[in-house]
């Protein structure tokens, strides 16, 4: 998010509590920023990136250090994430029950199975992974814990998306281009909903490869009281070895581990089961 020389110079006449609105915007744009680096920032690296000078920044900076959201490295005059963002970033997962109820199952699908298991959420119409759990084989897959996704190209995401409502399903196919990551990522819309159909009758959906080449996925929905997915589970394996039996016990691990969650957080219904016909 780039913030333009207009919105960083503020008027003279601009109320003083819209000021401190602004400086709020900033210093989120900047934690923001830190949060998708895998390395340290300089004030002025991290000015340029997000469109602010670097006197705005330091300042900013400097109440964030105050408070733990950021942490200065004094050997090289840069910032990273303090842990103060980390334990703010952890009171949602404090608030959601589907993360405190799947962790044992995830666990013990990674035992089960030795492979990666994931749990995720739609957020913004996106998946969001909220834990993972390598397993003894695992590969160095793409997803870490609070990176985002798209929906119609993962196992989770499209099980997630197969359970909304259609008007719901219709905004979100039509928000963005179906991207494709594979020669195998569905990008057109009529397909797409032809494959969310079929999950929905059986229970499970698949991303063969077409998120990233050399790796296939089984995700299952979670649902609440109310019927509504909450979340979804994936376990995903490399390809190259992938023998029908083991296809059929990841996918009949991942709908059974779905379908004790999901009683779990009170759903009541009886899900379709998964069919490996």
């Amino acid at each position: 998010m780039a913030i333009s020389s207009s919105e960083v110079s503020a008027p003279q006449s601009r109320p003083r509590g819209e000021s401190k609105v602004n400086s709020v915007d900033r210093a989120l744009v900047i934690l923001e920023y830190l949060g998708t680096q895998t390395k340290e920032v300089g004030v002025r690296e991290l000015g340029q990136a997000i469109g602010l000078s670097k006197s705005s920044v330091h300042r900013i900076l400097q109440t964030l250090r105050a408070r733990g959201f950021v942490k200065w490295n004094p050997d090289n005059a840069r910032y990273s994430l303090g842990m103060k963002a980390f334990e703010v970033g952890c009171g949602i997962l404090r608030s959601m029950e589907a993360h405190a109820v799947a962790k044992p199952y995830l666990e013990q699908l990674v035992a089960t199975l030795g492979e990666t298991a994931f749990l995720g959420v739609l957020d913004d119409a996106e998946l969001v992974f909220i834990d993972k759990i390598d397993g003894r084989r695992s590969v160095r897959l793409y997803a870490d814990i609070g990176s985002r996704r798209p929906l119609h190209s993962t196992g989770i995401g499209k099980a997630l998306l197969a359970h909304l409502d259609r008007s719901e399903i219709d905004r979100i196919i039509a928000a963005r281009p179906l991207t494709a990551y594979t020669k195998n990522t569905i990008t057109d819309p009529d397909a797409l909903r032809a494959e969310l159909e079929k999950i929905r009758r059986q229970g499970y959906a698949e991303d063969n490869e077409e998120m990233e080449d050399g790796l296939y996925c089984v995700g299952a929905p979670l649902f609440n009281y109310s019927g509504r997915p909450v979340a979804a589970i994936s376990v995903s394996v490399p390809k190259m070895g992938q023998q029908p039996v083991q296809k059929d016990r990841l996918i009949k691990a991942v709908v059974q581990a779905a379908q004790e969650i999901s009683a779990k957080l009170g759903y009541s219904g009886r899900p379709k089961a998964a069919s490996l016909g």
